[in-house]
Parts: C-alpha cells; structure tokens; sequence
C-alpha cells in the first residue's frame, strides 16, 4: 500500500477521534453518550473500518443502530490520546495560527 493511503486513514481515524473529544466537552457526558451520528455513504466503509480501529484501540466505543446510525462516545484511553496528540503537535498548529501575513505581489500590467 501506498504511504499516502497510510497517513489518510491514520488523518480519518484522529479526526474521528477529534470530532468526538470535542462533543464530549461541548455537550457533556450525558448528552455525548446518547448521540447519534449519521454516516455520509460516500465514505461509509472508511468511516466505519476507522471506528472499527479506534474502538479495537480502546479509544471510544461505539456502535452500529439498524437505521445505520452510529452511537459513540470516546473513553478515557481516547481522550487521554488526544490530549497526548496536541501536546506533541501543538507547536505546529501553533505555528499555523498565523498564516498569509506576507502576500506576493503579482505583477500588474
């Protein structure tokens, strides 16, 4: 497989894992563990191996409704890796905050 194919799933999985770090904290555990999301079908079966890895990894837990909705929530282990994560790369996002401060010039005629 490919290096780039790689890094994707890897992106897909902590952005999963992102997205649900950040509605546990903005709605609080009670309501978090009772959400429902829907999948887009395009990308369902990368979304889903992707819960399927996190979940295999102790980070969240979730599961698969018969209207195909998904219920998850992120554990302890989950939200531990993310705090993790952006200790590790805060510098960089950091260094992002400020971005297009110098504009080229392009030649006007």
């Amino acid at each position: 497989m490919d290096l780039l194919i790689f890094e994707k799933h890897r992106l897909l999985r902590y952005s999963l894992l992102f997205q649900l770090y950040r509605d546990f904290f903005t709605y609080g555990y009670e309501v978090c563990s009772n959400i429902d999301y829907e999948i887009p079908n395009d990308s369902r079966i990368e979304i889903i191996a992707a819960l399927y890895f996190i979940f295999y990894k102790r980070w969240i837990f979730f599961n698969i409704e018969r209207d195909k909705t998904v219920s998850a929530f992120v554990l302890g282990r989950g939200i531990e890796e993310v705090e993790n994560y952006f200790t590790e790369t805060g510098k960089f996002v950091l260094s992002n905050v400020f971005e297009d401060l110098l504009i080229p010039v392009i030649n006007r005629e």
